[in-house]
C-alpha cells in the first residue's frame, strides 16, 4: 500500500513539474496564461468536493424516499388492521353478548 502511494505521490509531482513547465514555457513566449500548478489542484478539489456534495444529496434524498415509503407502509398496516376489526366487529360484537350470557 505505501509503495503504492509513493508511486501515485511521485506520479503527481512528475504530472505538476510539466505543468509548472508549460507555464513558464508559454510565459517565456509571451502568451498570457492561467496554468499553473495551484490552479490545477484547484479545479481539482473544487471537483472533488462537488462530486462529495451530489452524492451527499442522493443519499439525502434516497433516505428521506425511504421515510416516506415507510410511514406509507405504517398507514396502510394501521388502516387494514382497523378494516379488518370493522369488517369483524359484528360477529365479536355478537360473540361477547353470547358469553356474557352464559
Amino acid at each position: 500500500m505505501m509503495k503504492t502511494n509513493a508511486k501515485v505521490a511521485r506520479l503527481g509531482e512528475a504530472v505538476l513539474t510539466q505543468v509548472d513547465n508549460l507555464a513558464y514555457n508559454l510565459d517565456k513566449y509571451g502568451v498570457e496564461n492561467t496554468i499553473n500548478r495551484h490552479t490545477l489542484i484547484a479545479g481539482i478539489l473544487f471537483g472533488q468536493k462537488r462530486f462529495e456534495g451530489e452524492l451527499d444529496s442522493l443519499k439525502a434524498r434516497t433516505g428521506s424516499t425511504k421515510a416516506n415509503l415507510n410511514d406509507l407502509l405504517t398507514t396502510a398496516e394501521q388502516f387494514a388492521k382497523s378494516g379488518l376489526s370493522l369488517a369483524a366487529f359484528p360477529a365479536t360484537y355478537s360473540y361477547s353478548r353470547l358469553k356474557a350470557l352464559v
